[in-house]
């Protein structure tokens, strides 16, 4: 489990260019990815964990924050 958590986290410090993330922190206002900066995001972490999302986990709205993330790649591996 940590190990995925570390492996997320550097995907998106990768993303954002930070050193250190938050569960808490928001996707957008904190980390300053847009809709291009979040696909880009969903692509590199299929990537990095040889996954596919179903489109369903996708929906923007349901995707704000680093949890968010680690819950959906969770969902997959």
């Amino acid at each position: 489990m940590q190990r995925i958590i570390t492996k997320i986290n550097e995907t998106i410090s990768k993303q954002c260019m930070l050193d250190s993330l938050e569960e808490s922190q928001r996707l957008k206002e904190d980390l300053g990815f847009d809709s291009l900066g979040l696909t880009e995001l969903i692509v590199a972490l299929e990537d990095d964990f040889a996954i596919e999302f179903q489109m369903a986990d996708l929906d923007p709205a349901q995707l704000n924050t680093v949890l968010d993330i680690y819950v959906l790649v969770q969902k997959y591996v």
